[in-house]
This record gives C-alpha cells, sequence and structure tokens, in this order.
C-alpha cells in the first residue's frame, strides 16, 4: 500500500466494534477492517462468532475478539463496551450493519402485519442502533474522537417492489423498510449533535446481496438493476472502509447509496 492509500484509508491502532459482524455481509467487513489494520471486536449473538474471530486474527495478524452480547438490551450493550475497553480499548469505529426482516410475516400485508413482528424488528433494526451508537458512540464523544457507519437499506429509501416476488405472495415486510428509514433519520440526528464532539456519523445504503436466493426471484431482482446483478457481500468493503477512515473526513451526515443502480430510476 502506498504512503497516501495507508494516510487515506489505514485503520492501524484503531479498534472498531462490528454489530452484527457474524452476518452475511458483516463476516466480510470484518476480515476487511482486519487486512486495513484495525483491531475488530465481532459483536454478534451468533454460535460461529468466537470462530470468526479467531480465523480473522490468525489471517490478518490482527487483534479480533468476540463479544456475544445482546444488540437490544442497553445493559447488555454496555458490558461488552466495558469488556471491549479491557481488552481491545476503547472503540474508534463503530459499524452497525446488524439486520432482521422477521421470520414468518413475509407475506403479510400491510392491513394485516402482526403488531408483534412489527416491534421485533424495529427493536432490531432501529432501536438497537440507536443504543449501540448511545453506547459506544457515546463514549466517542466524551473523549472527542469517533466514526459511525450505520447501514440503511434501498427499502429504507423506496418502498419494496412487489413485482420482484412474482406470485409467490411474499414481500418485504413494511416493519423492515420503516426501521431502515429510521436509521437514515437517526444517522442525520446523531451527524448534527455529535459533529462538535469530533464524531462523525455516516449511513450506507447497500442493495439486495446475492445469498441463494429462488431464481425466479434473483432474475427479477437482476432485471429491476442498472448493472444487472444482486450484489456480493465483498461489493461493501470499499465503501466501509472509506466511511470508516480518513478519506471521507469531511463527511458527516451523508448517506452513500451502493444499490447498482436500483434507486435510480
Amino acid at each position: 500500500m502506498s504512503e497516501l492509500l495507508r494516510d487515506l484509508f489505514g485503520l492501524d491502532d484503531d479498534v472498531v466494534v462490528v454489530a452484527g459482524g457474524a452476518g452475511r455481509i458483516g463476516r466480510v467487513l470484518c476480515r476487511a477492517l482486519a487486512q486495513a489494520g484495525a483491531n475488530v471486536a465481532i459483536l454478534d449473538l451468533a454460535d460461529q462468532t468466537e470462530q470468526l474471530a479467531a480465523d480473522i486474527a490468525a489471517a490478518t495478524n490482527r487483534k479480533a475478539i468476540a463479544l456475544r452480547y445482546d444488540l437490544t438490551s442497553a445493559d447488555e450493550l454496555a458490558r461488552a463496551r466495558d469488556a471491549l475497553e479491557q481488552r481491545l480499548g476503547p472503540a474508534t469505529v463503530l459499524i452497525n450493519c446488524a439486520q432482521f426482516r422477521g421470520q414468518g410475516f413475509y407475506s403479510s400485508a400491510p392491513e394485516k402485519y402482526p403488531r408483534e413482528a412489527w416491534e421485533r424488528v424495529l427493536e432490531t433494526n432501529l432501536t438497537a442502533v440507536h443504543l449501540a451508537c448511545q453506547i459506544f458512540g457515546g463514549r466517542m464523544a466524551e473523549r472527542g474522537t469517533g466514526r459511525i457507519v450505520n447501514f440503511s437499506s434501498t427499502y429504507g429509501v423506496v418502498s419494496a417492489d412487489p413485482r420482484i416476488y412474482g406470485d409467490s405472495g411474499v414481500n418485504s415486510p413494511i416493519a423492515y423498510g420503516v426501521s431502515k428509514a429510521g436509521v437514515i433519520g437517526l444517522t442525520r440526528y446523531l451527524a448534527v449533535h455529535w459533529a462538535p464532539q469530533g464524531v462523525r456519523v455516516n449511513c450506507l445504503v447497500p442493495g439486495g446481496v446475492y445469498d441463494g436466493q429462488d431464481p425466479a426471484f434473483v432474475a427479477n431482482y437482476t432485471a429491476r438493476t442498472p448493472l444487472g446483478r444482486m450484489a456480493a457481500a465483498e461489493d461493501y468493503q470499499g465503501p466501509v472502509l472509506f466511511l470508516a477512515s480518513r478519506a471521507s473526513a469531511y463527511m458527516t451526515g451523508a448517506v452513500l447509496t451502493v444499490d447498482g443502480g436500483w434507486t435510480a430510476w
């Protein structure tokens, strides 16, 4: 890496917390952040979290630890923060990339969507992001420096398109889109209020990631996307490194859309 690239994108001495770090996108981001020089904390309840941390540490020669705490609990997140600070030091970067659509409720019409499902999706996708920002970002504000990257979704910018699901009766639920739109509002609010404390807060809007979905769905999604394919998780390494690093030093409150052109028409 050249001196310029290292200065712009290098994360040496950074401590990065990835909430949802064992997920489909999160695990790819954790590896990329470690390869860029960061010490990484994988904040996730998934069974594979410890093994992922061990694999990343072995492959990158950086520190990587598992923090198996509940993202929806303020008390659990406070314990995660304390454990992080004891093992790696205070977080300098927070990535919020956990997401939940609510199993079993994809086919619910808006007028019939269950309140229980609504509350659970918002708890995971919006309230948990708010709590993580409070607990990790609040410490950044106290220290006078930090960077936060929150993940929204194309469905936080535009409605889910029922046509891509064909005649299946399935659709991405209303709570998912609402929760992801809320992440954009939360990002902008925090960006304004924490700017004087040296904390930058930006939002990434990803498109759909290919993960072995039904071929008919993939074909419909691809036809709806100007670049002619679904995303790979690796497509989000560059944007996250950009927002987490000094390369984006003059950005806060921004919404960076990386969706293959999905929202361009």
